[in-house]
């Protein structure tokens, strides 16, 4: 398995290592592990404290440990056939590292690094998203932004599960967010996609969220690379131990990092609110037994009357959800 890959001739059966880059700014050795796992670690002086959430992967072990020598981070491939795809991941890890100025950012950038990756070792695709989803993936950034500034952006991050498969965008302990985008010059409808996306919630508010994204000529308007790097910014400046959730999110997305985007710039509005309830006029349960799977067209003129704005929304949210 390790033959010509940097683990041929590190010794299994114990923990055998070689640095990957003498010259390097930080000690990541190339090591084989007790079952000849090939494996990434990196030697720290110190543990962080708090110690960051780390992906949970099908074919990669990621933890800290401390050994005699002192504390490590480690990457460990449980899947062999997946070899050189790992040695990518590796060489990549180091690489986004290597631009860091001290030890706690190159940690964080080899965490954030790896959840970048973690869609791909689970077998997720690498083709680029379709315009339609584009689109999508902007209105629920536009969103999260909003609830960055207001929340906190670890709490508001933590709130972003709809690319997690969660009948809604964002879920929050006292209220719920459904987004959607559409264009400007489009129909004013806009489609709910299944059953769930409308339906009331046990003891919370439910939001909808509308936003026009429109393609535009460069240099006008940003490509979606452009909306990712910009909310990046302000959580690393925030809370940077959430940048590896919202990277976690990107990729559960469908968002690759390394994909070209540059042939689409886009123009998003703010964001119209809609307070869902009562009469809102959707598909409401109970839906008859053997019913499912539903799509609807909702007309946002006969949402008029539940319009509201975001700081009507804002002053609703639960003050739990608030960062100290």
């Amino acid at each position: 398995m390790l033959n010509s890959t940097p683990w041929e001739g590190l010794e299994a059966g114990k923990v055998d290592t070689r640095r990957v880059n003498a010259s390097g700014r930080w000690n990541f050795f190339w090591a084989v592990l007790a079952r000849a796992d090939a494996a990434l670690v990196l030697q720290l002086s110190r543990l962080p404290n708090p110690i960051p959430d780390l992906p949970k992967l099908r074919s990669l072990d990621i933890h800290f440990q401390n050994l005699p020598s002192g504390p490590i981070l480690f990457l460990r491939l449980t899947d062999a056939a997946q070899v050189e795809l790992f040695e990518t991941l590796c060489r990549d890890v180091v690489a986004a590292s290597e631009t860091a100025e001290d030890e706690a950012t190159a940690l964080q950038k080899a965490i954030g690094r790896t959840f970048r990756w973690h869609h791909l070792l689970r077998g997720g695709k690498d083709d680029l998203l379709s315009e339609e989803a584009q689109k999508g993936l902007i209105g629920e950034l536009k969103v999260l932004r909003l609830l960055v500034d207001n929340l906190g952006a670890k709490a508001a991050v933590e709130t972003w599960t709809g690319p997690s498969g969660s009948p809604k965008d964002f879920e929050l302990k006292s209220d719920c967010i459904e987004v959607k985008a559409r264009r400007g010059a489009a129909q004013p409808f806009v489609k709910i996609s299944n059953e769930y996306q409308l339906a009331d919630v046990e003891h919370r508010r439910l939001w909808l969220a509308v936003l026009t994204v429109d393609k535009v000529q460069p240099p006008n308007g940003s490509t979606l690379a452009e909306h990712v790097a910009t909310l990046t910014r302000i959580i690393e400046h925030s809370a940077p131990s959430a940048v590896s959730q919202f990277d976690l999110r990107l990729a559960d997305a469908g968002y690759d990092p390394q994909q070209d985007y540059s042939a689409w710039h886009w123009h998003a509005s703010d964001a119209d609110f809609f307070a869902v309830g009562g009469s809102f006029p959707r598909l409401a349960a109970p839906i008859p037994l053997g019913v499912s799977n539903l799509s609807y067209s909702l007309s946002l003129d006969a949402c008029s009357p539940f319009r509201t704005d975001w700081a009507t929304v804002r002053a609703n949210l639960c003050e739990e959800d608030v960062d100290e």
